[in-house]
């Protein structure tokens, strides 16, 4: 049986990209709806990297 690793990532780096539209966009897309799940998603990625930033605060106080 395989051991598991116990690694952990010492830093987390983060690099935005610039939004690529996609490869084929549908037809019946409704420019509201794309617009909504960009800003979703947007959202939840600063709520995961604030949340990793507690974390890590949490596991390496200074």
């Amino acid at each position: 049986m395989a051991r598991q690793r116990q690694t952990v990532a010492e830093r987390l780096r983060v690099v935005p990209e610039p939004v690529r539209e996609s490869a084929a966009p549908l037809p019946s897309s409704d420019p509201r709806l794309v617009e909504l799940v960009r800003l979703l998603a947007r959202r939840a990625a600063r709520d995961f990297i604030e949340a990793e930033k507690r974390e890590s605060g949490r596991n390496h106080p200074d």
